[in-house]
C-alpha cells in the first residue's frame, strides 16, 4: 500500500481501484437494505475512527479522514461507499507493530461483526482485513508510506434513490 507523489485525482483513483479489487463481495445480495448512502457513508467513517482510536494516542501525530470518496458497486442494483484515513504516526514508530496490535484489538472486540484476517502486499507491508460476511462493510489498513498507515473503509451495500447518478464523489 505505498503511497506514490502523484496529483491527488491519480492517487484518488489509484487507491479507490486498489480497494475496490480488496473488497469483499456482499453475500446479501437479496437482502434489500433501507440505509441512505450518508447514513452508510457517515457509519463506515465512525468505524474507521473507532479502528483509529485503537492505535495509542501517543503513537499518533495526525488523522486525516478523507470527507469524500467514491460509490462502487455491490451488484446490479446496489453500491457502497469508500473512503480513505491517513493516520501519521510518531517518527521511529513501528507501523507494521501497531496494524498487528490493532488487528489483534479489532479481533477481540469486533469478532461478532467481522472477520479478520491478514496478507502482505505485493512490497510486502503488512496489510490486516476487517469484512462482514452479512453485509459487505470492510476495512483494511496497513503501512502506507514510512511512519503512515492507512485505513481503507467500504460502507454496507445501499440502494440509491432512483435517478440519481453513482459517480463522482460522495
Amino acid at each position: 500500500m505505498k503511497k506514490f507523489r502523484v496529483p491527488i485525482v491519480g492517487l484518488a483513483g489509484v487507491l479507490v481501484a486498489l480497494t475496490a479489487c480488496a473488497q469483499p463481495e456482499a453475500r446479501t445480495h437479496d437482502k434489500e437494505s433501507s440505509v441512505t448512502w450518508q447514513d452508510a457513508k457517515a457509519a463506515a467513517q465512525a468505524k474507521t475512527l473507532e479502528i483509529v482510536a485503537l492505535i495509542p494516542a501517543g503513537d499518533v501525530v495526525a488523522v486525516d479522514q478523507h470527507e469524500t470518496g467514491t460509490l462502487f458497486s455491490c451488484d446490479d442494483r446496489r453500491h457502497r461507499w469508500t473512503g480513505i484515513t491517513y493516520v501519521t504516526l510518531v517518527p521511529g514508530a513501528d507501523a507494521e507493530a501497531t496494524t498487528r496490535k490493532v488487528e489483534a484489538r479489532v479481533a477481540d472486540l469486533f469478532s461478532d461483526e467481522f472477520e479478520v484476517a491478514n496478507y502482505r502486499g505485493i512490497t510486502d507491508e503488512y496489510v490486516a482485513t476487517v469484512d462482514s460476511p452479512m453485509t459487505g462493510e470492510g476495512y483494511l489498513f496497513g503501512e502506507d508510506e514510512p511512519g503512515t498507515i492507512s485505513i481503507d473503509s467500504w460502507s454496507v451495500c445501499f440502494t440509491l434513490p432512483e435517478g440519481m447518478y453513482p459517480g463522482g464523489s460522495f
